[in-house]
């Protein structure tokens, strides 16, 4: 009688077990890796139960158990020739997603079929194994065939994890070797020493660690929710796509969340996510997902389904949802943006960000607004992402121009200050406008590689026009939030002005209102340091958003400049002249600089000159013109 060490198989046994019992209890991702995961796990436990069955019925041959030595053994080895394949296939579909021909399956199977072949006519030919009467389980000529295959099966997975390795990723692949290292090794060490039972050790092993790191449930579910996330969107969008299948999404877009964090606190902000979750699971099943830290979407390959779901959302939504936290009913105002035939987009990450876009069309009004796509918002998405793609071939080349508003003086009635405009011109959409590009810059974090480039512009205008001086106070020149963000601003700055032969009071910092609302200490730091270079700092925009003079007066600013929108109808409504002179009368009391922007009539420009404006920019004057035409003027 053969004597077989069980230790092995039954710690297999064990862990493949609770491997099923976790991952069939828990919210899974329905996708064919994960599918053909579960039967990779189901087939391996049944391979280590026969396992179990043919070891004991060998080692404890009798001709009671001839009958279930023969079949329990035959049953063993079918499952050890299934296993190597369910392998291969299982990296198939971490490439090939939710589509993988029927044809590639039959040529990768062929070998795996020859092999059941010879198993199941084993008990005539005796190929593989027998019993014998007398000395009980035999190995046959082709016994070593079974490792030879398994073996084999893992070269081969090893070599189309080479092959697609980008295509899977490091992290994959990673952990695809180490499951190839442990199940060859089971392999290996039992085919030098048969008693030791490691082939289904080593299988198990290799089942964990797909079960802990690629087919992890929670990996695919958002810990706060409890709803399917953003990696889990990704895949089952990608895969539709590959598919040629149509589906539509609803994005619900909690936009005032950060406020609501504010005013009621971190807790029952959390607690706003997870009924607008349940809320959304009651309506919508295994179709809701989490994919960022307000915005969630919908999901469904339905038409009939998609507008039965956007009717439904729409009315949770309309009556303007309220939770109950701390004796306050709080208001949840949201953005639900709907696309049909998603799939038209391309990929995930472009459907996602054209929700984005679609959402930021929407007006934030503190009331839930609704938008759904059209060809007009396509159109505009589209040519963002043309000026986005453009963006880094001008930043590459250095294709942005700078352009020169002037600012009049109505005292000295002449052009005293120039603003620095930067302008970029498409190949084939033109000029496109200041706003988009800076914009998808900012967004994309490569708007501190333009200001760099036309910084180095402008001090290189100076330098070569440096005449120009005697007649202008200084250059105006924007930065961003990203731009003041830098450790090393300030010193970055004054360091290409001093290779430029640049002096400090040349140039004038413009921050924007809403950089300057944002204040910090990092902020005032920069803002002091350019202060005690000599650079003297502007405020852009007064009166777009939110600030107030506490805003003003926070950072060391000379110059003030007054919004366009603050104009509108200074000519007819005495209400906004008298506001608009009442912010005049305070700023020029504390002895900041005023310059009115956008002016466009002689009306408008002669109502403010009036009121002690003094410096006034806008197309009433001038245009932003090019470097050799504003020399022109200027001279």
């Amino acid at each position: 009688m053969r004597y077989y060490n069980f230790d092995f198989l039954i710690a297999a046994m064990i862990i493949l077990l609770l491997i099923l019992y976790h991952f069939l209890g828990q919210r899974r991702a329905k996708d064919l890796n994960n599918q053909v995961f579960l039967f990779f796990a189901a087939l391996g436990t049944m391979d280590v139960a026969a396992e179990l069955l043919s070891n004991y019925c060998i080692t404890s041959y009798n001709s009671e158990l001839g009958m279930t030595a023969w079949f329990s053994t035959t049953i063993f080895y079918l499952f050890q020739a299934l296993l190597p394949y369910t392998l291969i296939f299982y990296v198939h579909t971490l490439h090939d997603h939710n589509v993988i021909s029927i044809k590639k399956i039959l040529i990768s199977g062929i070998p795996t079929i020859a092999l059941l072949c010879i198993i199941l006519t084993n008990p005539f030919t005796e190929k593989l194994f027998y019993f014998d009467v007398s000395g009980g389980y035999m190995t046959g000529p082709w016994y070593t065939l079974m490792y030879y295959s398994a073996l084999c099966h893992i070269v081969a997975a090893l070599i189309l994890i080479i092959k697609w390795w980008k295509e899977l990723g490091i992290q994959k692949v990673k952990i695809l070797l180490e499951i190839l290292l442990l199940c060859g090794s089971g392999v290996i060490i039992q085919f030098v020493y048969h008693p030791l039972l490691t082939t289904g050790f080593g299988l198990s092993l290799g089942i964990l660690a797909l079960f802990i790191t690629i087919n992890n449930p929670h990996a695919n579910m958002d810990s706060m929710t409890g709803l399917y996330n953003h990696l889990y969107l990704t895949r089952k969008s990608n895969e539709l796509i590959k598919a040629g299948k149509s589906f539509h999404i609803i994005t619900v877009y909690l936009y005032q969340l950060k406020h609501i964090n504010k005013i009621a606190g971190i807790q029952d902000g959390n607690l706003i996510l997870q009924t607008t979750a349940k809320k959304l699971e009651d309506l919508c099943g295994r179709n809701a997902f989490r994919i960022t830290g307000k915005r969630f979407l919908v999901l469904t390959d339905s038409l009939k389904e998609y507008e039965y779901y956007f009717a439904q959302l729409k009315n949770l939504f309309d009556v303007n949802m309220k939770l109950d936290t701390n004796d306050k009913k709080i208001m949840i105002p949201v953005i639900l943006s709907g696309i049909v035939n998603a799939e038209k987009i391309g990929e995930s990450g472009l459907i996602l960000e054209y929700a984005e876009y679609l959402e930021s069309l929407a007006p934030q009004s503190g009331l839930t607004e609704v938008i759904q796509d059209d060809r007009q918002t396509m159109n505009g998405f589209l040519y963002n992402k043309q000026v986005e793609q453009y963006l880094h071939t001008a930043i590459s080349e250095d294709l942005f121009e700078v352009y020169y508003q002037p600012v009049y003086s109505a005292r000295e009635e002449r052009y005293i200050t120039l603003e620095a405009l930067s302008r970029l011109h498409h190949p084939e959409l033109g000029w496109i406008a200041p706003d988009v590009f800076i914009q998808l810059a900012e967004k994309n974090h490569i708007i501190e590689q333009i200001t760099d480039l036309q910084f180095q512009r402008v001090c290189r205008f100076l330098n070569e026009n440096s005449v120009l001086m005697n007649q202008l106070l200084n250059v105006k020149v924007n930065l961003s939030s990203l731009d003041l963000m830098r450790n090393d601003c300030s010193s970055h700055f004054i360091h290409i002005m001093d290779e430029y032969g640049i002096p400090h009071e040349w140039i004038q910092f413009e921050i924007t209102e809403t950089v300057a609302t944002e204040y910090n200490t990092s902020l005032r730091m920069v803002a002091d340091e350019f202060t005690r270079a000599g650079i003297r700092l502007c405020l852009d925009d007064f009166g777009s958003g939110y600030a107030n003079l506490n805003t003003v007066m926070r950072l060391p600013f000379s110059t003030i400049k007054l919004d366009r929108s603050l104009l509108f109808d200074i000519c007819s409504d005495e209400k906004r002249a008298l506001f608009y002179q009442s912010i005049v009368d305070t700023f020029l009391k504390m002895n900041y600089h005023i310059v009115s922007e956008g002016v466009e009539t002689k009306e408008e420009m002669e109502i403010i000159s009036g009121w002690g404006v003094d410096m006034i920019q806008g197309y009433y004057f001038s245009a932003p013109l090019p470097p050799k035409d504003i020399l022109k003027l200027l001279r």
